[in-house]
């Protein structure tokens, strides 16, 4: 063989044995899981880890307005009937999961407001200033943060962000040293199936399809404008659905709130919203219809 091709043929060996793996690897992936299938399976272990599992709810009705608590959760004893287990102190929040088909799925989640905080509360689009520990319920922890970070809860798993929009923020005091103390801040946990956290992702830590239990303290936070068009991103939930991705005024394959044309007319959204100045969104039409959110008003 003419030694010119022989590296030619050695190549094409490589790339059709890398393409058969490809292919093989693809075969072999599972495709997602039916939402509904999925959502029956992990509230059926929810519910059972909520009625076999109890926190330490007296640490914080005890605890003073700046004492941080952490939440423990343990197993309840068999034949103990003096411990109140999670099941019997949750609430429960119910959110719309849209499936390829367009069919909606309702998916519960649980939590407990173990101290309410005494400011107001965050939208789903704030940037929250928070602790958290997140684990699965065999109890090992695949994330923690014990120092306040801030994080964007539109980039949040979205039980997680729901969930933080529940807690109140607290006050706070700057100290003389620099440091700040809060107080009476928000703390709670949250229990929420695999749909609500990474679903069909997986990781070393978390295994697809994994239900999560998370608890937060939030000290403050922060009104986002993500795109910088003079609307708040919590307002650019048009159709109040706690999901800041399926607003799409323009129907560009960018929501609202990451959209500085939020109409697609051409005209900026900060250069429509209040011409004026009076502090009115403005409705040259008067059809209810912002002229932002118009196309037929630039």
């Amino acid at each position: 063989m003419n030694k010119l091709f022989q590296p030619f043929f050695a190549f094409l060996l490589v790339l059709i044995t890398v393409f058969s793996c490809s292919e093989d690897t693809l075969n072999s992936v599972e495709p997602p899981r039916d939402y509904a299938e999925q959502y029956d399976v992990d509230n059926d272990s929810l519910i059972h880890y909520l009625k076999t599992h109890y926190y330490n709810h007296q640490d914080f009705q005890s605890a003073s307005a700046d004492e941080f608590v952490d939440f423990v959760i343990d197993t309840i004893p068999e034949g103990n009937t003096s411990l109140i287990s999670l099941f019997d102190q949750v609430s429960t929040e119910t959110i719309t999961i849209i499936n390829s088909d367009d069919e909606a799925i309702e998916h519960n989640y649980y939590y407990i407001i173990a101290r309410e905080g005494e400011g107001e509360s965050p939208s789903v689009a704030d940037s929250v200033y928070i602790t958290y520990r997140g684990n699965l319920l065999s109890g090992d922890v695949f994330d923690q943060r014990t120092t306040p970070l801030w994080l964007d809860s539109s980039s949040n798993v979205r039980g997680f962000s729901d969930f933080s929009s529940k807690l109140k923020r607290g006050t706070y005091t700057d100290n003389t040293d620099g440091t700040i103390d809060f107080l009476n801040f928000g703390a709670g946990m949250v229990f929420m199936p695999s749909a609500l956290g990474y679903y069909s992702q997986s990781s070393n830590a978390v295994p697809s399809y994994s239900p999560l239990v998370f608890a937060v303290n939030l000290f403050t936070y922060k009104q986002t404008d993500h795109d910088n068009d003079g609307v708040p991103s919590s307002e650019e939930d048009l159709n109040a659905d706690r999901y800041l991705f399926n607003d799409d005024t323009d129907s560009d394959s960018i929501p609202n709130y990451m959209d500085s044309d939020d109409d697609g007319d051409g005209t900026l959204t900060k250069d429509e919203l209040d011409r004026d100045e009076n502090g009115v969104y403005d409705d040259t039409d008067e059809d209810g219809t912002p002229d932002y959110l118009d196309s037929n008003y630039s």
